[in-house]
Order: structure tokens, then C-alpha cells, then sequence
């Protein structure tokens, strides 16, 4: 089958404003459902009360039932007593109040005396009484049509005589994951090491559904459908008789075995193939059956967000709902985010703030990086036709976390290490509502980020070439005249790491021979920093290294790229060599510090995270990764700049 090709690509919200019109046949549906289970639920027409609440005239406070005109003349200079069975009833809240009786006095204003109750004041009817509907009265609206049902909702539906209420019913959304390569996670658990090559455990679907419920649909998945024409029509047919909608995940793109389009297109309608963001430009708006179809890209990030593009505002047709915007705040960026003029870019970001101004770290841009998502705080868009933004400019941010998280995050952007991740664990897990948030782009870049108030802490082992100390000659010669401190964490292993049982042999720098391919890490990290430092004692030049310019982000991405055979060694630390089962060659104990400003010390966030640095807890987790000492750990140190 031949590759297709977007032929009529359109800008995001022309395609959806087309989509929407062309659903006018589009219409929600109702259900029946007991009041008890409605919360969350729209209401599919006006409620109306079917009894009075209260039903009676009933007590409002504890005190004595009386007749309000046999008080008269009751004051402080003349108390007027009141005798039982002739002026007053005892009354607790809630009973019911009968004639003669029409007022209540509470207990704390009466008087008790062997005769009965004195009073100083007089009432007056239906004082602390409440009459017959006085709440709510039979045949009067208690809830509107399209409101959204919470819990004191259900209390008053309750209190007018209303069991069972009509509720918009909830979109059936199918969801079709397709691709010869995919399994189920079932299949796959049982090898120890995951999937086998060639194979990848289908997610997509799972994710689908958990979107489905979050925005008030319910999902219905079916089977992996290989990459076959003929049962993805199948598939699409039954979905589309048993379900409002039906999503296809995977099969958009232009690859020879996409063919979602042309199923849609040979038993339906395909309104827009191809829209103009990125990532996910691969998505197709059609109809079979009359039923949306929506066909999104495999990748999960591509395949999150245009699901919360396209298909969120489809569901929302289904249960008479507007569109959601969302929190948004302005925030400056870190770096500089380049983007192409053909598409409009949707950039995930980590945010903070530092020194009263929210900042936005981007993160890994691929549309395969699901990981993002998981650590993203929001995402910018970089409009179409737009070349980027620039480091240190101002972007609107879309959340995705709530903004009293946001004010409580450390923000950290510096050096990796496994160490961090756990430093956040054991912050959050002391019920403060703190968290570390950390983005790693090496050494350098994370004492740029604090020169230019844009981070709290900056991590940081930079080998200083001339007397082998670590970090402060590099503080003094970016810092003169600022009061910066240094933090002292972990002394840690570095070394070469390589496959189990080392099968090349490699001991030291020397066996590192062309033959060898080697990953390196990012411009301007600790470890590049060293390794470079190293090649130069050695009168070794870069470009004798094979693999040089293949740079990782991370200790544990190197590790990872040795483990499944993309290279034979990288530098890196211990604890991520063990956590991976892989042997390692020492090279250095390097110096892992934290840098921060001497007027950060005083923050709360800072402290708790002195705190948890220093505490038992921590140190015991170090001993069990392994690779680490922490003779120093916490110490505070000015450094002279």
C-alpha cells in the first residue's frame, strides 16, 4: 500500500472547528440513575422538588415550645414566669411543633425555677422555628438542566423527595490499538528482562482509557489489531455499533502499514489527515457510521496530547460541556526552545519558583519521551511560524500541576545523579507538600542557571584541571563579588562503565581504541569535564574516540545505552552501573556538591532539603546503592569569590 501523505493539512483549530460542525447529528444521551450515585454527573433536564422541606413545623433549637403571645410583657425588671403544660412544652431541635404552640425559646435564655422558667424578654411567632417549606418548597426547582452534580447536591435532592434523577450518560468511547509489533503487558511480563527485542508492550490504550474516565466518559478497549487492513475494518465496525466514539491509536502516520486512513476513508469519512503541531501531526478526524472516529499517533506523547486536543472537546459534545481552559501563568524559560515555522510546538516544562518569579525548565522534546509527561508541571505552545523563543524570554504556560505544588518546589538544574530522585521521594514522603524538582543538563549549565536566579540549588562535580579540587574554583571565577555556598553532598565513583564480565577487556583509558564505541555525555557535564580532563593528561584527541559526539543527558542513560549493546563504554557512576547490573572500571572519587546562594539558605525549601540531606534515612539509602561516601554530607561552606 502506498505511504500516505498529508494532503490536506490543516492548522489546529481550523480542523477542530470543521470536525465539531460536522458532528451537528451529535447528541448526548440520558440514564436514569439513583441520586446516591450521581455525583459528578450532568443533569439531563431541571430537578424539581416533589416534597417541602421541612415537612413540619419543626423546632430549630433546644428549648421550650411556648405560645409567643403569652409572653408579653416580660423584661428584665419584670420576669415573667412560665409554667409547663400551660405556656411552655419542653422542645429539642427538630420536634415537631403543634398548636397553640408557634415559638421556641432556647434553653440558654430561660431561667429555671422550682415553678417552672422565668423569661426577660418576649418572643414573637415562629420565633426559632422552622415552618413548612422553609428550606425547600414541593414543585420548585432544586437543580437546573447541565449542572454538574456534587455532594450537597445529593443531600438536597434527598430532602425534596428525589430517589432517582435523569443524568446525561456518559460517551462510550472505543479504543482500538493497532501495530504488529505490540503486545499486551501480560505477554510481556513474563520475561525477566521485559519484551523481547522487536516487541513493544502496548500503553497507549491504558492511557486512553484513564483519559476517558477523567473527563466523564467511559472506555471500552478492544484488542490489538495487527497491522491488516481487513480486521481493522473489523475492529472499527463493531466499535463503531457498540460505541459513541471510537479512537485508533497507531496507523496515522505515512508509514507502508498505516492504514487507519484508508479503512476510515473505504467505510466512512475522513475530514482532516494531517494537522499542523507538533508532536502529533499525524492525526485523522472522520466519521463511520455517522460515529467520530479519531485516528492519533503511536508515539505517547503525540498520542496524550491530541487526545486532549481532539477527542476531549468530542466528549465534551456528548455531556454538554464547554470548553475547559485550564490554568495558565507566564513564566521565563531557561534556555533557548528553537522551533520549526510549520508547526505549532508544544513544549513540556518543569516549573518553579526563585526569587518571586516562576520559571519554566523545558524538558526532553520527543515524542516518544513519555517520561516528560510524567515530570511535566505544564507545557508552552511556540506558535506556527515562530522560530523559537530565547533563553531568559517570557512564555504562557499551560498546567498540568496545580500552582500551590508549584510554589513549594525546590527547583534544582545541574549534574545528575540517581541520588536526587531519592532526595524528592523522601521530601514528599514527610507529608510537607515540598519537592525537589530537578532538570538535568550538566555541571556548567546549572551554575549558569543559578548565576541568572533561575534555579535554587545547581549540582555540581567540575574538576578543576590545574590542583584536582572540585567546584570552587569554578564558583570563583563565575561568581566574583556574590555570595554563593557551597553544600557539601557525596563523594561518589566514577569510572568506565562496561558490560557484564567486561568481554573487551578494558582497564583503563588506553584500551578505549577506536574499535570501541564509546557514549559520552552532554557539553559542559561533570563527567565530559573529566573525561575531556583525561584524553588531554592521556595526548588523546576527541576525535580518536569513537562515538565521542554521541552524547546521553544522564549516568543512568549511559548505562543504559552499554546494557543494550548501542555502545561499549561510557563514563559514568557506580550506582548506576549496579542498578543495572553492569561492571565498572574506578577512575576518580569525584566531589558531588550542591551550589546555592548564601540568601537561599534561609528558605523553607532549602532547609527541609538540609534536612533530609543530613538525615539517617538518607544515609542508609546511600549505602545500599552503593558507590558513595558521605563524610562531609551537609556542610555549609562560604566560598570567597
Amino acid at each position: 500500500m502506498k505511504r500516505n501523505l498529508y494532503l490536506n493539512m490543516q492548522d489546529r483549530e481550523t480542523a477542530l472547528k470543521n470536525y465539531l460542525e460536522s458532528l451537528e447529528n451529535v447528541k448526548p444521551g440520558r440514564e436514569n440513575i439513583p441520586v446516591t450515585e450521581s455525583p459528578g454527573r450532568l443533569t439531563a433536564e431541571a430537578v424539581f422538588a416533589r416534597w417541602s422541606s421541612p415537612s413540619y413545623n419543626s423546632c430549630a433549637m433546644d428549648g421550650i415550645a411556648v405560645i409567643s403571645s403569652h409572653t408579653k410583657g416580660a423584661s428584665e425588671n419584670s420576669p415573667l414566669l412560665l409554667r409547663e403544660g400551660e405556656d411552655y412544652l419542653e422542645a429539642d431541635t427538630g420536634d415537631r411543633i403543634l398548636p397553640p404552640y408557634d415559638a421556641v425559646i432556647m434553653a440558654e435564655d430561660l431561667i429555671e425555677t422550682e415553678e417552672g422558667y422565668q423569661i426577660i424578654a418576649p418572643t414573637h411567632p415562629f420565633a426559632h422555628v422552622r415552618a413548612v417549606g422553609e428550606d425547600i418548597v414541593a414543585g420548585e426547582m432544586v437543580l437546573p438542566s447541565c449542572h454538574e452534580i456534587r455532594a450537597v447536591d445529593v443531600s438536597v435532592l434527598l430532602a425534596a423527595g428525589v430517589g432517582r434523577i435523569d443524568v446525561v450518560r456518559k460517551p462510550v468511547v472505543g479504543i482500538i490499538p493497532t501495530g504488529d509489533e505490540m503486545i499486551s503487558f501480560e505477554e510481556a511480563s513474563g520475561g525477566a528482562d521485559g519484551p523481547e527485542d522487536g516487541r513493544i508492550v502496548e500503553t497507549n490504550s491504558r492511557m486512553f482509557e484513564g483519559l476517558v474516565r477523567e473527563n466523564g466518559g467511559e472506555a471500552r478497549r478492544y484488542g490489538i489489531v495487527p497491522d491488516s487492513p481487513e480486521l481493522l475494518e473489523q475492529a472499527l465496525l463493531r466499535a463503531a455499533d457498540e460505541c459513541d466514539m471510537v479512537i485508533i491509536n497507531a496507523g496515522s502516520s505515512a508509514g507502508r502499514d498505516d492504514y487507519a486512513v484508508h479503512v476510515i476513508r473505504s467505510i466512512g469519512e475522513v475530514l482532516t489527515h494531517g494537522v499542523d503541531i507538533k508532536p502529533g501531526k499525524p492525526v485523522i478526524l472522520g466519521k463511520v457510521k455517522e460515529r467520530p472516529v479519531i485516528g492519533l499517533p503511536g508515539y505517547p506523547v503525540s498520542a496524550w496530547l491530541t487526545f486532549m486536543e481532539f477527542a476531549v472537546p468530542v466528549m465534551n459534545r456528548f455531556l454538554l460541556r464547554g470548553e475547559k481552559q485550564g490554568e495558565r501563568v507566564r513564566a521565563k524559560l531557561t534556555k533557548t526552545v528553537m522551533s520549526g515555522l510549520k508547526y505549532e510546538e508544544y513544549v513540556r516544562v518543569k516549573l518553579g519558583v526563585v526569587d518571586g518569579e516562576m520559571i519554566a525548565a523545558p524538558l526532553s522534546r520527543g515524542a516518544g519521551a513519555s517520561m516528560s509527561l510524567v515530570k511535566a508541571d505544564g507545557f508552552c505552545v511556540i506558535p506556527k511560524n515562530s522560530e523559537g523563543v530565547m533563553a531568559h524570554g517570557e512564555v504562557e504556560v499551560r498546567l498540568l500541576e496545580k500552582p500551590e505544588q508549584i510554589e513549594k518546589t525546590l527547583v534544582v538544574i545541574g549534574s545528575h545523579d540517581i541520588i536526587l530522585d531519592v532526595l524528592n521521594d523522601m521530601m514528599t514522603e514527610e507529608h510537607s507538600g515540598m519537592r525537589l524538582s530537578s532538570t538535568h543538563v550538566g555541571s556548567m549549565s546549572g551554575l549558569i542557571a543559578l548565576k541568572r536566579r533561575e534555579t535554587h540549588l545547581a549540582p555540581s562535580h567540575l574538576l578543576c584541571g590545574e590542583d584536582g579540587s572540585y567546584n570552587e574554583a569554578v564558583i570563583r571565577q563565575m561568581f566574583p563579588g556574590e555570595n554563593i555556598v557551597l553544600i557539601k553532598g557525596v563523594r561518589r565513583r566514577q569510572g568506565f562503565i562496561v558490560k557484564k564480565g567486561n568481554p573487551l577487556n578494558i582497564r583503563s583509558l588506553a584500551d578505549i581504541t577506536p574499535e570501541v564505541r564509546y557514549i559520552n555525555r552532554q557539553k559542559g557535564a561533570g563527567t565530559r569535564v573529566l573525561f575531556d580532563y583525561l584524553l588531554k593528561k592521556e595526548g588523546i584527541p576527541g576525535t580518536a574516540v569513537c562515538g565521542y559526539e554521541n552524547e546521553a543527558a544522564t549516568h543512568m542513560s549511559v548505562a543504559v545505552a552499554v546494557k543494550k549493546d548501542n555502545a561499549d563504554v561510557g563514563m559514568g557512576i557506580y550506582s548506576c552501573a549496579r542498578a543495572l547490573d553492569l561492571d565498572f572500571i574506578d577512575v576518580a572519587f569525584e566531589e558531588y556538591d550542591f551550589v546555592t546562594r548564601a540568601e537561599y539558605l534561609d528558605l523553607p525549601l532549602v532547609q527541609e532539603f538540609l534536612r533530609v540531606l543530613k538525615s539517617p534515612q538518607f544515609l542508609r539509602k546511600l549505602e545500599e546503592l552503593g558507590g558513595y561516601t558521605a563524610e562531609e554530607i551537609g556542610e555549609i561552606r562560604y566560598v570567597i569569590t
